[in-house]
């Protein structure tokens, strides 16, 4: 088995320890490495490059936003989940646009944690649900809620749907009987019709929506 390997950042060690002794107990997942501080989650992601990091929003010295904006455009492969206690649009908004790929709520629990390190190990984002509406809020205000789906064809609906349960285009389109090919081109035709940029934001939308 492939495991995922994680970058731990976090100021307070208390709950480092914590989290890396809940993650090694599952057998996809290994802690490689943690870091303090922004800077060193920095230093220590560009030497280990990991497939994901896991880190604070608040951290001394550069904050999770910071870190991922930094990293995001050299480290291409790496994934980025951040945990927060906050989940005001204002945080939330600029956590997307700095290209974080998962959100959890400190306030979530650990099934929803690994759910975000699965998810986005895999390639797909994944947000908090207690955080969905607020962050489609951010993403969508210009448009009326009862308008956003209406342009979407039987197909698009189905594959935001599963989009949105965190399956890849490949799992899609096992589901649906249909070439990955196919399914591709149904999600760039959703995300356009729906002024959305990426596949979290449609995510975002189809639960805001209770699709």
């Amino acid at each position: 088995m492939k495991k995922t390997r994680v970058v731990l950042a976090d100021d307070h060690r208390l709950f480092r320890d914590g989290l890396r002794r809940l993650l090694e107990l599952e057998a996809d997942i290994e802690v490689i490495g943690e870091a303090r501080d922004g800077v060193e989650a920095i230093e220590i992601t560009r030497k280990l490059l990991p497939d994901l990091l896991l880190l604070d929003v608040n951290m001394p010295h550069k904050d999770g936003g910071a870190v991922v904006r930094e990293l995001s455009p050299e480290l291409t492969r790496v994934k980025f989940v951040v945990i927060t206690a906050y989940d005001d649009e204002e945080h939330l908004a600029d956590l997307s646009s700095a290209g974080v790929d998962g959100y959890v709520l400190k306030s979530s629990g650990l099934s929803e944690l690994l759910s975000a390190v699965r998810s986005v190990a895999r390639g797909d984002p994944y947000v908090d649900p207690k955080v969905a509406g607020k962050l489609l809020s951010s993403f969508h205000k210009h448009k009326e809620e009862r308008d956003q789906l209406t342009d979407l064809t039987q197909r698009e609906k189905e594959v935001l749907f599963w989009l949105s349960q965190g399956y890849s285009n490949a799992e899609i389109a096992a589901k649906m009987v249909l070439s990955e090919k196919t399914v591709k081109n149904h999600v760039s035709h959703l995300l356009r019709k729906l002024d959305l940029t990426d596949r979290t934001q449609a995510a975002v939308l189809a639960w805001k929506m209770g699709l």
